[in-house]
Order: C-alpha cells, then structure tokens, then sequence
C-alpha cells in the first residue's frame, strides 16, 4: 500500500511542479471569441394525437387509423425509419366544464398519442405539413430546427476564437512594449462534440384538422454557434 502510495505521489509532483511554474510567470491572459452563423437543414417535429369518442373502442379506433396514414405520409419524407418514433397510446375519460352546472361533465373517452419524426430535407418541409394537415392530428407540439454539420461549424468557431486570442495577444503587447515568449495555457469552453444548438417553435394548434391548410414554412432563423478560448503567453521582459 505505501509503495503505490508512493508511486501515485511520484507521477502527481510533476504536475504539481509545472502548474507552480506556470503561475508563477509573468504572463498575459486573454480571453478570444468565436462564432459561426448558419441556416438550419433539418428539423425534429412532434405532432400528438388526441381523440375522444363516446366508447373507449372507438377513441382508439380512431387513434390508430389516424396514426396510420400519418405514418404513411411521412415515410415518403423520412427514408430512415429509425428517425421515427412512436410512443404508447394512452387512454383517460374525457370530461368539460359545465356553466350551467357548474361541473365537469363526462363526454366520453380520449385516446392520445405522439409520433416524433426528422426530416432532413427542409425545402419538402411545407409539402409535408400540408399532406398532414388534411389528417386529424390535434397538433405540431414541437419543431425543432437544427444543422447536422454542427461538428464542423464548432470546430471553425473555435479557429476564430484561437485566432482572436492570438490577434488580441499580440496587440497587448505591442501596445505595452512587450516581448512575449511561449504559450502557457489554452484551453477552450466548446468541444465539437457538445450537443447540438436547437430553434424550438412554439406548439401549433391545428383546429381546422382534417380540412387541410398550409404547411409550415422552413425556418429563416440563423443558429449561432460561438465559442471562447483561454489563452495565457508568458512575458519575457
């Protein structure tokens, strides 16, 4: 035990040692900025369902043929099937508020349920909501627009923001008559592998379903993704 002990102790003095050393440089401190600007080119949307029949039969019924030719409708968007998910019908009694009782009242039973699907094309966007909107789906809970190259758009952000951090550097000592030596320390507060950068809208409430109506437009809305770095550069003189 004291042996690894020891051992543990060996390894960790010199990082002790050279983070003593860093600190106790003359150094400057920077902080740089970068950011990417792009449009969108997919969306995640979440349309939910909700019938209410009088028999409990009926609002499931309903439920499912309604599921079916959605699902029939967004195939022909979505060729991978694994980007659409489907969650479990669920079922309540339905009631309403009664003025004249001043009560709820039951009106029969409900049947629920949401599908989630992502659509990669964005300019068949519009076409899509249209076929849906002429289903009686409730309505759009959600659409979610999002870029699939975020990977890339990260990682150019985070050159800008070395490359600022640098500029800014060298501009600070130049001003102050500074000779700068190494760099000490850079990290970064973004890594291209964080989650993605989202534009939720808000829920669509479609109460003219199953009547048809236009669709939903792409979104004209930019995703900013920004990064900061930390840069230390010793000083000489």
């Amino acid at each position: 035990m004291k042996k690894i002990a020891f051992i543990l102790l060996c390894i960790a003095i010199p990082f002790f040692t050279k983070a003593q050393d860093i600190n106790s440089k003359p150094k400057i401190s920077v902080v740089g900025s970068g950011s990417v600007s792009v449009f969108p080119n997919a969306a995640s949307i979440t349309l939910q369902l909700n019938h209410v029949k009088p028999t409990l039969r009926e609002a499931v019924n309903e439920n499912q043929q309604t599921m079916k030719l959605i699902r029939q409708i967004v195939l022909r968007y979505v060729k991978d099937t694994t980007e659409i998910k489907t969650s479990l019908i669920t079922t309540d009694k339905a009631t309403r508020w009664d003025t004249k009782l001043s009560k709820e009242v039951f009106i029969g039973f409900r049947s629920t349920q949401k599908i989630i699907f992502t659509i990669l094309d964005l300019d068949k966007i519009q076409d899509l909501t249209e076929e849906l909107l002429r289903t009686k789906f409730q309505r759009i809970e959600r659409i979610s627009y999002f870029n699939t190259n975020f990977q890339e758009h990260y990682k150019k952000a985070e050159e800008f923001a070395v490359a600022d951090a640098l500029e800014t550097t060298r501009r600070l000592a130049h001003y102050s008559n500074l000779q700068l030596g190494k760099i000490l320390t850079l990290s970064s507060n973004k890594s291209p592998n964080d989650s993605n950068v989202r534009i939720n809208t808000e829920e669509f409430e479609t109460y003219g379903k199953g009547m048809g109506g236009r669709g939903v437009s792409s979104s004209g809305e930019l995703i900013k993704y920004s990064v900061n770095v930390n840069l230390q550069t010793e000083i000489l003189n």
